[in-house]
């Protein structure tokens, strides 16, 4: 581009322009570089089991998050029904009572 008939402000703006612009084509190839680096899942010549595999899609991995989400879930429940049985009267809690009693019974 001809910039001999710019002032200093423009060119330090149209420079800043190419400048964006390039910015933004690097970024754009960073990320599809990234993206297809993550779908590759290179031979690491191992002779561990599933090493050349990424950890994320195997199901031993899937598993465990289960488990521990499970976990969580209970844990959260945990506190919840200790809260609840610190809360309860006398009467409210002999009903409780009665009720888990019944329902270890009969499991």
């Amino acid at each position: 581009m001809d910039t001999s008939r710019m002032t200093a402000q423009q060119i330090a703006m149209h420079m800043n322009k190419v400048r964006h612009q390039q910015a933004e084509l690097t970024k754009e190839e960073f990320e599809k570089d990234l993206l297809e680096s993550i779908k590759k899942t290179p031979n690491s010549g191992t002779s561990l089991y599933g090493a050349n595999k990424n950890i994320f899609d195997q199901q031993l991995t899937k598993d465990a998050n289960a488990t521990m989400n499970l976990n969580r879930r209970k844990h959260i429940m945990k506190e919840k029904m200790i809260d609840m049985i610190g809360e309860l009267n006398e009467k409210e809690f002999k009903r409780f009572e009665s009720v888990m009693i019944e329902f270890f019974l009969t499991r």
